[in-house]
């Protein structure tokens, strides 16, 4: 079995831990028996054969192991390092372990002596856990031991300094007591426990609110409990500094003080932020120092964060205002180090410029991102900690950026003069991914880069008590998929559609999560069949309960975005038993998973709002409920984009959330299917906040067999013929009387879990065309993760001619999985008809091409964005069409969605032909965010206001009405029923401006291309 090499040897352990033999403990330390009642917890009566003692002190955190069989000693310099080193005899010696989730205790009933004394010392004097956000959406309501739970297996993975933002809230309310508050207002500005890491960030309040006062008192004396026990640990709790956080009306009521609005962020209205130069600053920091130590006693380390995401100085120096922190930090506690999270543009270079840097301790969420090359010189030298966020909002996705760490952090580490002090494990919840929080804390206990196969085939080895073949394998599959993530697109995975908000295009499951596979999934399929060849001895652990139903979810969920792409293709084509076929597969795979992740209690929706409801009642439980789906309030969620930012494959969530709000949008889609109708528009919001106010109980424990279930999941995969997606493409996506376009099919077989076999593709195309093939049409075999492409020329005739301005060209598949018959059909749409003749004129600036049929235009383009500066769109126009008094009008009957904000829809500027020219002005549908009017309010060319409203897509009927300067947008869903904009006035509009339909795929640089179609346009 392969090894973690520790930094120390025997020869080399620092002041507390001699060479030779076992070193005199320094003077008796009662807290070692903390350790001694962890233990006991941890691992029961084995906890009676280890003997634990401290050391004195030592320039570095250090433990040793040895002893004899059934004797053990085990020293450290405190009573976490002591954890930490009966943990790292637990994998070494008995091959066993605990996680946070997950665990290996199959131990023998005598516990044997290390061959050789186990040693360790740590390289980096900081080792941080845990995320400003953890509070909100891991634990908000747990009670003390579960916190303590979560404190021991920090302390056991070798963890020194802990965030703790629960009890803050106390601390505010005391403070602002003294200024001019009532408790009834204090209590109703601070938010609900789930929401208020947000709050402590300075970004929200009042949400889910008032706080009631006995959870309010409740949550003080977990705190100051819980602040005792990482003290007694000899651990440090990172407590709230105070950075000038007040309600907005804090001047109001203190004259002479100096509050600068924060604006918006995600839809909520952000706090005040008091000047830190002023008298008042340095009054309500004082009081909120002294509430703190009152409370929860003195730390030596405060996290503060000014100005974050998006918060703004006004007219306050960011500099000054940082020394002013600082200095109310150093008054209340000299020596205490500040602690600030590196994020985006913070810690600003103002700050670093202002402060004493020796005290202040960055903590990187980015360092695993490949443009982060030099924190030495982001932060001047300022002392850091190497950090991870591999986990944004608790989602239940497997990955990691395993490789990047053990390359990057060594480097960073052994960089001469660098200021590289620590490690920061920061997922925004934690709880998942067990092999994450193994390989990143070793790396602050390992002296050399390890061969990342030996580690993970070490990793296996301990998590379920033996070096067995089949689950080594299985974890280097996912070591080389999932956990291979190279730190490009935030080193995170994608998350789950069917965890998303409904919709036919939908990428993601959460805003701002990668919109792609973020690996090969066929490859990352090969661990399930593997582990679920794992022997009986390694089935019984507990690790493999947990890993083989993360594992089997990982798979089933990967399949989201194999049948998504399907689904909306026979919606597209019309084709009511395909659609059929494949949404009633959908909510099958969605029932499975909610049976597979029934059998884990990491997986439960019940637990947590149990624990909710016994803390705060009625009120907790929506604030739970709230936080894992719609966030917050209507803006904040569908606005601000928070819906499902925390979304979680549970059990409870599934079915209830989830599939409840697929089976609604599949019978809404299924109602219009082969008509020009668009299916009713549904209000997410309202029906997903419904749930959120329900009070009904889900199950506490978990129901049925781990593996029976993920064996399930793999049978049904495995026979499955619907995961060998086909996609077409045309080039030019175009296709005109004497023209040629080449139709190209690729199709891949994207499960691991079979192969694909006797594979033959047939193009499909409109009437009246010829087809050659310019490659053979069948494949004998393709396995997993495999594809082929066929091509085929498409000429059509002088004289052909369409109805609409848009055709459909594809190909089927028929192939054989196992003994089924499998058969797949994919489409792409062109433009057809004739070239745009007058009286319209066209202009490209997104490489576009045109056509026209009787009534209808069509353009198919690409672009960027038509905002600010980028103005990449294309146009068919009427030249000084729109005068005053003039309604333009147009039906917008297809849009491809290319980008959230793709447009396409009606554009006035006095030249379209010229970029730059003024009078400009748009009103367009968008895939992701309704019917948007864009207008350039100064004159210079450039988009610089919108207003979007509304959930339409198209088809959706667009109307501009001209009365003198300004002009009123309308959309209407029938073309009779309108629903007012809004009117935007764009600066120097001329007489007679240009009018016309437009599209730009504003694909924010991705290169993808669309295609819009246009009915109806008339100018009245």
């Amino acid at each position: 079995m392969a090894r973690r090499r520790t930094v120390l040897t025997a020869g080399a352990l620092g002041a507390g831990l001699t060479a030779v033999g076992w070193s005199a403990p320094a003077a008796a330390a009662p807290d070692v028996d903390v350790a001694r009642a962890a233990l006991r917890r941890l691992i029961g009566r084995h906890a009676d054969q280890f003997t634990l003692t401290l050391t004195g002190p030592a320039d570095a955190d250090a433990y040793r192991v040895d002893g004899r069989d059934g004797a053990l000693r085990v020293a450290g310099t405190t009573p976490a390092t002591v954890l930490a080193g009966v943990h790292r005899y637990l994998g070494t010696t008995v091959r066993a372990g605990i996680w946070w989730a997950g665990q290996n205790l199959e131990l023998p009933a005598r516990l044997p002596a290390p061959a050789t004394p186990i040693v360790g010392r740590a390289d980096v004097p900081h080792r941080f856990a845990l995320n400003d956000t953890n509070d909100g959406y891991t634990g908000p309501y747990w009670d003390f031991d579960r916190w303590r739970r979560e404190i021991d297996v920090l302390a056991l993975h070798g963890f020194n300094e802990v965030l703790l933002y629960v009890g803050a809230d106390a601390v505010y309310h005391d403070t602002l007591r003294e200024f001019g508050y009532s408790d009834a207002e204090v209590r109703a500005w601070i938010p609900a426990p789930a929401h208020q890491p947000w709050w402590l960030l300075q970004n929200m309040s009042g949400f889910g609110g008032p706080i009631d006062a006995g959870l309010l008192a409740r949550r003080a004396d977990l705190t100051a409990q819980l602040v005792g026990y990482v003290r007694a640990l000899g651990m440090t709790p990172v407590l709230p500094g105070y950075f000038g956080t007040v309600p907005p009306d804090f001047a109001d009521r203190n004259p002479g003080a100096h509050v600068v609005p924060q604006g918006q962020w995600c839809g909520f209205t952000r706090p005040g932020w008091l000047d830190p130069r002023g008298e008042h600053f340095a009054r309500v920091a004082a009081a909120f120092y002294r509430h703190s130590s009152a409370r929860y006693g003195d730390s030596t380390m405060y996290k503060m964060d000014l100005l974050h995401e998006g918060g703004t100085a006004g007219d306050v120096p960011v500099g000054p205002a940082s020394a002013a922190v600082e200095t109310a930090l150093r008054t209340a506690h000299p020596g205490a180090t500040w602690v600030i999270l590196g994020w985006q543009d913070n810690p600003k270079k103002e700050t670093v410029a202002a402060v004493d840097t020796s005290r202040m301790l960055i903590v990187d969420g980015l360092s695993e991102h490949t443009d982060k090359v030099d924190r030495d010189a982001d932060w001047a030298g300022t002392p850091y900690a190497f950090g991870t966020i591999f986990n944004y909002g608790g989602k239940s996705t497997m990955g990691g950026a395993t490789g990047v760490w053990a390359d990057k952090y060594r480097r960073w580490r052994d960089k001469p003069g660098g200021a590289l002090a620590g490690i920061a494990l920061m997922p925004e919840a934690a709880d998942t991914n067990p092999v994450d929080l193994d390989l990143f804390a070793a790396l602050a206990w390992t002296d050399v880069a390890a061969d990342p196969a030996e580690q993970y085939a070490d990793f296996a080895t301990r998590r379920y008590g033996q070096a067995d073949r089949h689950a080594v394998a299985a974890w280097q599959a996912m070591r080389t998929t999932a956990y291979a993530l190279d730190g490009s697109v935030k080193s995170e995975p994608q998350d789950s559609l069917f965890a998303a908000q409904p919709g036919l295009t939908v990428t993601t499951g959460a805003g701002w999560s990668p919109t792609t596979m973020q690996y090969d999934s066929a490859a990352f399929d090969r661990a399930l069949p593997l582990l679920l060849a794992c022997p009986a001895e390694v089935r019984r652990t507990d690790a493999y309960g947990y890993d083989v139903t993360d594992v089997a979810r990982q798979v089933l969920t990967n399949r989201s975005r194999i049948l998504l792409p399907q689904i909306a293709a026979a919606y597209e084509a019309g084709d009511g038993a395909a659609f059929d076929e494949l949404t009633a597969l959908w909510l099958d795979w969605m029932a499975l998973l909610e049976r597979l992740v029934a059998t884990r209690p990491e997986f439960l929706l019940g637990p947590a709002l149990d624990a909710a409801r016994r803390a705060g009642g009625d009120a907790a439980e929506f604030d739970q409920r709230t936080i894992l789906t719609v966030w917050g309030d209507r803006t904040a969620s569908q606005t601000g984009g928070l819906h499902d930012y925390a979304n979680r494959e549970w059990q409870g969530l599934i079915g209830d959330v989830y599939a409840d709000r697929w089976r609604r949008y599949f019978a809404g889609l299924r109602a219009v299917l082969g008509t020009d109708r668009a299916p009713d528009p549904v209000d997410w919001y309202a029906v997903t906040d419904a749930w959120t106010r329900r009070t009904n109980r889900y199950p506490d424990r978990p129901t049925g067999d781990s593996h029976a279930v993920a064996a399930a999941v793999h049978r049904a995969l495995a026979a499955d013929t619907h995961q060998v997606p086909l996609r077409v493409r045309c080039e030019p996506a175009v296709l005109v009387a004497g023209g040629t376009t080449t139709l190209t099919a690729r199709i891949t077989n994207a499960s691991g879990l079979s192969d694909a076999r006797t594979v033959r593709l047939d193009p499909v195309v409109p009437d009246g065309v010829t087809v050659t093939a310019l490659d053979p049409t069948g494949v004998a075999s393709l396995p997993g993760g495999a594809d082929a492409t066929v091509r085929w020329r498409v000429s059509a005739p002088a004289g052909w001619r369409t109805d609409q301005p848009t055709a459909r060209l594809g190909a089927t598949a028929t192939y054989q999985v196992g003994r089924a018959d499998g058969r797949v059909a994919g489409t792409a749409r062109v433009l057809a008809g004739e070239p745009v003749n007058a009286p319209y004129e066209t202009v490209s600036f997104n490489q576009a091409s045109f056509a026209a049929t009787a009534t209808g235009l069509g353009i198919a383009g690409s672009g960027r964005d038509m905002w600010g500066g980028t103005n990449e769109f294309a146009a068919v126009y009427l030249p000084g069409g729109l005068p005053d008094g003039a309604t333009a009008t147009v039906r917008v009957t297809h849009q491809d969605a290319s980008g959230p904000w793709a447009r396409a829809g009606l554009v006035v500027r006095n030249s379209l032909s010229t970029n730059g020219s003024t009078g400009y002005a748009n009103l367009a549908v968008t895939p992701a965010h309704g019917c948007a009017v864009s207008v350039d309010t100064n004159g210079d060319g450039r988009l610089d206001k919108v207003a979007s409203a509304g959930t339409a897509t198209a088809p959706v009927t667009l109307r501009l009405a001209r009365s003198g300067g300004a002009l009123t947008a309308s959309w209407s869903a029938d073309g009779t029923t309108w629903t007012t904009l809004g009117t935007v006035s764009p600066a120097g509009l001329a007489a007679t401006p240009d009018i016309g339909v437009f599209m730009t795929a504003a694909n924010g640089g991705s290169g993808a291309t669309g295609i819009a179609t246009f009915d109806g346009f008339t100018v009245t």
